[in-house]
């Protein structure tokens, strides 16, 4: 039996046509990972069509029927551990929340950046490069890193509703 995927529309890129790299899931193990693949959806678009259903919708309650290809599975290489992720969440929650780079040239060209009015500042455009680069290269971590987020944000919040932190 050929594999099945599942994707959320929000993995989508704008443009589907040719390569693209997407997140799915396998429906049947559940492991979610990056893929280079194609997509349509008519799978006589493809030489080597699996099912692909692709949740839309608010509430990804709609379902439709595409076609994927895979070129390439895996591109976010590393697995996360949610333990050294749940440690550095907590650690930029009590500590400062400053990032050095210590380089001349980064500093030279992200100033230019702000000089030329491409950014309003030099956090900003640090900012937006790094979760560029990270959405780019580590989407899996970056998903992970808000579903442990919110998870801590939640516990946070059910503890000073039921009085379990006196702050």
């Amino acid at each position: 039996m050929s594999p099945q995927y599942i994707t959320s529309e929000d993995h989508l890129p704008s443009d589907t046509g040719g390569e693209v790299t997407v997140q799915v899931t396998n429906q049947e193990t559940k492991e979610i990972f990056q893929t280079r693949a194609r997509l349509s959806r008519d799978s006589h678009e493809l030489d080597d069509p699996e099912p692909l259903t692709v949740l839309r919708g608010p509430h990804e309650n709609v379902e439709e029927q595409w076609y994927i290809e895979i070129i390439e599975a895996d591109l976010d290489g590393a697995p996360v551990d949610d333990r050294v992720l749940d440690r550095c969440i907590e650690q930029s929650r009590t500590q400062s929340d400053v990032v050095t780079v210590r380089s001349e040239d980064v500093r030279a060209l992200v100033t230019y950046l702000v000089e030329t009015g491409e950014y309003d500042s030099v956090s900003e455009a640090v900012r937006t490069f790094v979760t560029q680069h990270l959405a780019e290269t580590r989407p899996l971590l970056l998903d992970r890193y808000v579903e442990r987020r919110v998870r801590l944000e939640q516990d946070d919040l059910s503890r000073r509703l039921t009085g379990g932190d006196e702050t």
